[in-house]
């Protein structure tokens, strides 16, 4: 294992060293200012498509030939901005899905999700001794509801024997434990809620197994915004499930072997799908304007962002 042996620079230096592999740099006083707000290594991830490519994985430090630091602040603040607005969308997408949980689970009882019996089986079930996947999301809310300060838990804590209904205690969860619900709540119970959505199987059915996946992206991309990674071009980890969406018109094409879902386009996409159907269509033409102009115009291909060929004729970029 190799030590790690780089010495501290000083922003000046860093400019200096930026310099020496051919980066250019109008103003080395501001970009040693910003270097020292933004930080070396996180502008690095902005900076490494344009090194000097050697072969299909490989790069060397130099830049590439006129590689200016502008471009790259650049690429980095249209990254930022497309984070803020897909952390947008999914703020709209959380609360409507808190809502629609909470009405459906709702329709069992005020407190349906304290009942293992309104729920689906392998979320509740116990295997090997171990905690099921209920009593972990159990645990939470019950933390959450501890901690929690809003008025309306005040409320039923003061005027109540403190239990929230379930179309309360929706809305002191996170995204991650909404999604959580969501994929714990019986078969019927998902697919009502996806068919609410237009997320359908081929015979027209409501699809909560697909919904579910795209829940499970949207909560791992939110994470990578919350915490001001990069997005524009990272890999997809988790990522949107091609299988179904040839049975959602709008999402069609989306299940062409050209479509790449390593990428963040598909997820887009997705987003693009959801807003519509809870009334906030809206969302598209700033995102379209952000990565039609501000991308190209760092001189990189959208097709880095996993946009296939004809993207701007295709639903919902029309």
């Amino acid at each position: 294992m190799t030590s790690y042996s780089k010495p501290h620079l000083s922003f000046d230096a860093q400019v200096q060293l930026l310099q020496r592999r051919g980066m250019v740099i109008d103003d080395p006083a501001a970009a040693a200012r910003l270097l020292s707000v933004i930080g070396y290594y996180r502008l690095s991830g902005y900076w490494y498509p344009y090194r000097r490519q050697l072969g299909p994985t490989q790069r060397d430090d130099q830049f590439v030939a006129g590689t200016n630091f502008t471009t790259v602040v650049r690429l980095y603040d249209a990254d930022r901005r497309l984070k803020l607005h897909v952390l947008d969308a999914i703020e709209r997408v959380e609360i409507a899905l808190r809502v629609m949980i909470g009405f459906t689970l709702g329709k069992r009882g005020a407190y349906a999700h304290l009942d293992r019996a309104n729920l689906d089986g392998q979320f509740t079930r116990s295997a090997d001794g171990r905690p099921s996947k209920y009593d972990a999301w159990i645990a939470k809310v019950l933390d959450a509801h501890g901690r929690s300060s809003e008025d309306f838990v005040v409320h039923f804590q003061q005027k109540y024997d403190g239990r929230l209904p379930v179309w309360v205690v929706t809305e002191i969860l996170d995204f991650g434990s909404t999604a959580h619900l969501y994929r714990g709540l019986k078969a019927a119970d998902r697919n009502s809620i996806a068919r609410e959505l237009d997320i359908v199987d081929q015979v027209g059915q409501g699809n909560g197994h697909t919904l579910g996946n795209w829940l499970r992206v949207l909560n791992y991309v939110r994470n990578i915004c919350a915490h001001h990674s990069r997005l524009w071009n990272r890999h997809m980890v988790n990522k949107i499930g091609a299988r179904q969406l040839a049975s959602i018109s709008d999402l069609r094409h989306l299940s062409r072997p050209e479509v790449s879902h390593h990428r963040i386009y598909s997820t887009l996409c997705v987003l693009a799908f959801l807003l519509e159907r809870v009334g906030r269509g809206d969302w598209v033409a700033g995102l379209r304007e952000l990565v039609g102009v501000e991308v190209p115009g760092c001189g990189r291909s959208l097709s880095e962002m996993g946009f296939p060929a004809g993207w701007d004729g295709r639903w919902p970029w029309m």
